[in-house]
């Protein structure tokens, strides 16, 4: 075999090495899906307000701290409502005392008084009556003194039924009303308090002690999310969607770091696109393309923070 031949055969093994190089290459430029992502709290973030104008008496957290549900944050001053409620619990227990021995006595002295004058006006008809039929009485004069007996008889009914009320003491209905008013005195109270809707962290204070608060211009007291419970929301290309599948699973790099931070499992794929809005780092990268959002978790113990920015890169089959 000649040295040409051998030449020849040498660059043709040559060029097939290199062609299935470029090969293997390429399909795994294919089968890479690079996204870009951002860490987010599962439940959101949410900005709390307080629920009626006021001065911010007190503001019971810093930035950072952990809460919990139900937790108070903050408290507007409150004085009028504070008493009003005093005055609604006043009336409750009034109310639910009924009416003293003094009370009642007076009730049945009132209406003594008044039988007496009745007693004494009916004495005074009769005898109008008679005087009357021996033509001494006018008509007039007798029909005044009747009027007189018939206006004593239903002021003494009246005061006999008020003086049984006053004993016999107050009807579930008042004291039902005045719990009612004392459960609305309270409820108005408790709007001063700014409370935790759910366990998290605190991540940012606005107003502090002492400034005014309204619920003309709302401004919120302050922004808190669950930290513990994280995921990531993925922007992935139109042409890249159906490459990807739930539980998948790709690994991250955050933004500054230069070498992966941990793997990110695909959970929910959403069925909706939409326009780019993530930072793209890539310069090269259309940023005219449809996306479509991915829910993924971040797998084992990696530390992620919620707003943090990822590259995540899928290796699909």
């Amino acid at each position: 075999m000649s040295e040409r031949t051998n030449w020849f055969i040498l660059l043709v093994a040559c060029g097939s090495a290199l062609s299935i190089g470029a090969a293997e290459a390429v399909k795994a430029s294919n089968s890479k899906v690079i996204c870009v992502g951002r860490v987010e709290a599962v439940d959101g973030e949410v900005e709390l307000s307080a629920q009626m104008s006021g001065t911010l008496r007190a503001v019971l957290v810093k930035e950072g701290d952990r809460v919990t549900n139900g937790m108070i944050l903050a408290e507007v001053d409150a004085r009028r409502e504070k008493a009003a409620l005093d005055l609604a619990v006043a009336k409750l227990a009034r109310v639910r005392a009924g009416n003293g021995k003094e009370e009642i006595a007076a009730a049945y002295a009132n209406r003594e008084a008044l039988a007496a004058e009745l007693a004494f006006a009916e004495s005074e008809y009769q005898r109008a009556t008679r005087l009357h039929k021996e033509r001494v009485f006018a008509d007039d004069e007798l029909d005044k003194r009747r009027q007189q007996a018939a206006t004593l008889q239903k002021q003494v009914a009246s005061a006999e039924k008020q003086a049984g009320a006053l004993k016999r003491g107050p009807l579930p209905e008042d004291i039902a009303l005045a719990e009612a008013e004392v459960g609305a005195a309270r409820t108005a109270y408790e709007m001063r308090l700014v409370r935790a809707v759910s366990a998290g962290s605190v991540l940012q204070l606005y107003p502090h002690a002492g400034d005014f608060v309204s619920l003309s211009f709302p401004t919120p007291v302050l922004r808190m999310a669950n930290t513990h419970r994280l995921r990531v929301r993925l922007e992935v290309n139109e042409q890249d969607v159906y490459r990807l599948k739930e539980g998948l699973e790709g690994e991250f790099t955050t933004f500054g770091a230069g070498k992966p931070g941990g793997r990110v499992v695909v959970k929910t794929i959403l069925a909706s696109f939409a326009p780019r809005r993530l930072f793209e780092p890539d310069s090269t990268a259309r940023m005219d393309t449809r996306t479509l959002q991915v829910l993924g978790e971040v797998v084992g113990d990696v530390r992620v923070y919620s707003g943090q920015r990822l590259t995540v890169t899928f290796i699909c089959q």
